[in-house]
């Protein structure tokens, strides 16, 4: 099950806070909301669109409320709000606390966490004030927002707008202190609203938050544009099953003396587990047996960690196989696909494999088959007719593919092709990580020592539930 909802009002910016939990390891799925149930029973967050900026806010208020029943139970409510806090801030953060109040003990406390900063992308908040690049979001070009024009940079006041809930205001001066978490449990307000300069700021925000949910049976909603919601899933030590490469899983098909050679040469190099299927009592389709050798596979799949390989592989030599009745010939390339896609379906969430290498072009064929697999993407040759690639589709989708035949190569050949398979596998959980960092940090920028000038709407005193900590 899901352990964090994120709850977006567009597209983009639901794509880049998934990506924020990718980059810590998650499985991320971002859905339409009719779509976000089903996806809460694969993937550790589920990233819902509403597509609610600029509808008008009860609206938005109900499709936030429909959202977090959807996919409840989770660790952790997200409500993503806009960068620099265009859209409906107020009804949604309102919906979410509320969503939250109305599924938990009641003698827990519910508050919403409003970190709006995002400083990577020269977002800032400073004695409650929302910067864009060091200006106040009214002096800045969104003053000319035909859709929201913004003319206030006080965030207690735009949340003032569209919810009578309080807001309790934690300066800067007090997230930079030991008392941080003594600041965050202060009050009653349903609202924690947190000045922030740095990325700092915010994981030190989100480690205090969590300390107070721990001491003081707080249930927090994180409100932001992105980077808090991460940090305070971390800091609660919701953690993803995606957080490693899982193991290397190979079907050997073929069981001529090369193939050997080239196992034994592959065992030479590091640890690899062997798990040796009877051909005859496999195409006898003996239940028991096939139960017996599942549960071996899945076993070391659940135990091996990357890069080492778990290898399925027929036992007995070529004349063992040629031996067998024609019919069960035939059979046995479907039955042990059939067999390696029950492990993989079973296995899914624990210890899913992060790459596939297949041997023999029946059984191959037969495993990208049972496996559900749409395409088998090509990458090139490791050798000649050692073909590597991605899988496209089923359960394993995104995953790094060798495939060889059974007389292909040397006895160096399947050495070769695990070398590439590692590489591949390193190089997908790379790309995640490069694909996360989706505003690299500008260059740094002076912080400012004191607000900026009052400007229309700025400087205003604070809505009368606004109170200030610290």
């Amino acid at each position: 099950m899901a352990h964090v909802l994120v709850v977006a009002d567009d597209l983009t910016g639901a794509n880049a806070t998934g990506a924020r939990f990718a980059r810590a390891g998650m499985r991320v799925a971002t859905v339409a909301p009719d779509q976000a149930a089903r996806a809460a029973r694969d993937y550790d967050v589920v990233v819902t669109n509403l597509d609610s900026r600029h509808v008008p806010p009860a609206r938005a208020a109900h499709l936030v409320a429909e959202a977090v029943a959807a996919v409840w139970p989770v660790g952790l409510v997200v409500k993503r709000t806009d960068t620099t806090l265009r859209g409906n801030i107020g009804a949604e953060l309102e919906a979410a606390w509320r969503a939250v109040r109305d599924r938990v003990d009641p003698r827990a406390r519910v508050r919403a966490l409003f970190a709006p900063a995002f400083p990577a992308s020269g977002r800032v908040t400073v004695d409650g004030v929302q910067l864009l690049d060091g200006l106040p979001l009214e002096r800045s070009e969104l003053a000319l927002d035909p859709l929201n024009p913004m003319r206030t940079s006080v965030v207690a006041d735009i949340v003032a707008e569209q919810t009578g809930l309080a807001v309790r205001h934690v300066p800067l001066r007090t997230v930079t202190q030991g008392t941080l978490a003594t600041a965050l449990a202060a009050g009653e307000e349903p609202v924690v609203l947190c000045d922030a300069l740095t990325e700092q700021h915010l994981a030190d925000i989100a480690q205090a938050a969590a300390e107070v949910a721990r001491e003081q049976d707080t249930v927090w909603v994180a409100v932001d544009p992105g980077p808090t919601g991460a940090l305070l899933a971390d800091a609660l030590r919701l953690r993803g099953r995606a957080a490693a490469a899982g193991p290397l899983l190979a079907v050997v098909g073929s069981a001529t003396e090369l193939t050997r050679r080239q196992l034994d040469a592959l065992a030479r190099t590091g640890p690899v587990r062997f798990v040796d299927v009877d051909a005859a009592r496999l195409a006898s389709a003996e239940p028991a047996y096939r139960a017996e050798v599942a549960g071996e596979v899945l076993a070391h799949l659940e135990e091996a960690e990357f890069p080492e390989p778990v290898v399925v592989r027929t036992a007995g030599s070529a004349r063992d196989v040629v031996d067998l009745p024609e019919a069960a010939k035939l059979a046995l390339p479907g039955l042990l696909a059939a067999l390696v896609a029950d492990v993989v379906a079973r296995a899914a969430g624990t210890a899913v494999p992060s790459g596939l290498y297949t041997s023999g072009g029946e059984v191959t064929s037969a495993v990208l088959e049972a496996l559900g697999v749409r395409a088998f993407e090509v990458g090139g040759e490791v050798v000649p007719l050692a073909v590597h690639g991605r899988l496209s589709g089923g359960p394993l989708d995104g995953v790094p593919v060798v495939t060889k035949g059974g007389l292909v190569g040397d006895d160096s050949t399947l050495v070769e092709c695990f070398n590439r398979l590692r590489r591949a596998v390193q190089a997908r959980m790379r790309t995640v990580a490069a694909e996360v960092a989706e505003h690299p940090p500008p260059p740094a920028r002076p912080a400012p020592a004191s607000p900026p000038p009052a400007g229309p709407g700025q400087g205003a005193r604070p809505a009368p539930a606004h109170r200030r900590a610290g």
